[in-house]
């Protein structure tokens, strides 16, 4: 019986002809909501799975599946461990989108910084003295907080150090940085021009930003997050930035996604958003989907895939 991978229209560009060259089937699903999945590809051998939840009840569903291939470094929307007892391997693709995560972190600084959103946005409405009287700040000498040191936050810290910044890191175990200086968390957050969340969403993590962090900080200071939305308190963030206890945020993630229309998020003007795409490049996309598949075709040939985050016996 051929042998099948679940991928999605835009992965199709990148492995879809390896996947066809390996006598393999690539079932090419618009998204992966657990109807869709049911519905076009139950009986799937591996998938290459993106941020939509894959609940625990699937997995009696789909009999055949041995792998579920994280395009990505987080894997929060999966149960690593219930997929092993269900004879199941979880991979992901750690540093697949680092660089790429790492120069949207440093736009969104200076998007922040030099207010280029609201006035472009104001010129296009045809309002250019916004953009005259408008006075940025520069990132150069200022001093930013980066709260894990993984694959992202060392580049992040490394393209900082480019700009002639003062880099501030925060990790929860000792590491030899680099570009900058290991701190305790309070120093960090009270010290930093912009904080820059890099922390998988983990008991621990989870919240752990809130408003402690928010009093702490600077009135002039910026928190940016293209981790994972849970990692702060969102209630308290929003009372932050509608009081102007910090300046303003830059935001690619949130509690729920997409950001829903009522959201009072949507209606601050410190705030520049995007949804959940940081990590989205030609480069970066290429990277991870063929890390993710050499990890399902490991193990569709009977081998330990390269980077497993759960262990199947």
């Amino acid at each position: 019986m051929t042998k099948k991978i679940l991928i999605t229209p835009a992965m199709d560009q990148f492995v879809g002809q390896k996947i066809k060259d390996r006598g393999i089937e690539p079932v090419i699903v618009d998204g992966q909501k657990e109807q869709q999945i049911l519905e076009q590809a139950s009986d799937v051998d591996g998938i290459i799975l993106m941020s939509d939840p894959f609940p625990n009840s699937m997995f009696a569903k789909m009999p055949n599946l041995k792998v579920l291939a994280r395009q990505g470094v987080g894997y929060d929307n999966v149960d690593a461990k219930f997929a092993a007892e269900q004879g199941v391997w979880v991979t992901n693709t750690p540093g697949g989108n680092a660089t790429e995560v790492a120069e949207s972190t440093i736009a969104n600084m200076l998007i922040l910084s030099k207010h280029l959103f609201t006035i472009s946005t104001k010129m296009r409405d045809g309002d250019n003295s916004y953009g005259e009287k408008m006075m940025a700040t520069q990132i150069s000498g200022k001093t930013l907080g980066i709260v894990g040191y993984g694959h992202i936050g060392q580049a992040v810290a490394k393209m900082a150090a480019g700009f002639g910044m003062n880099v501030l890191v925060y990790n929860r175990t000792p590491r030899e940085i680099e570009y900058g200086k290991q701190v305790a968390w309070d120093e960090l957050f009270t010290k930093s021009d912009y904080v820059s969340l890099h922390l998988p969403a983990v008991k621990g993590t989870i919240g752990s930003v809130a408003k402690h962090e928010f009093e702490m900080m600077k009135d002039s200071a910026y928190l940016v997050n293209l981790g994972r939305g849970p990692l702060v308190n969102e209630t308290d963030m929003v009372d932050a930035l509608q009081h102007h206890h910090i300046a303003g945020a830059g935001l690619d993630v949130f509690d729920t996604e997409p950001l829903p229309m009522d959201s009072p998020i949507r209606k601050l003007d410190n705030v520049f958003m995007t949804p959940h795409c940081s990590g989205n490049s030609v480069e970066a996309w290429n990277q991870m989907a063929n890390a993710a598949l050499n990890n399902i075709l490991n193990v569709l040939d009977g081998k330990k895939p390269n980077t497993p985050v759960n262990e199947v016996k």
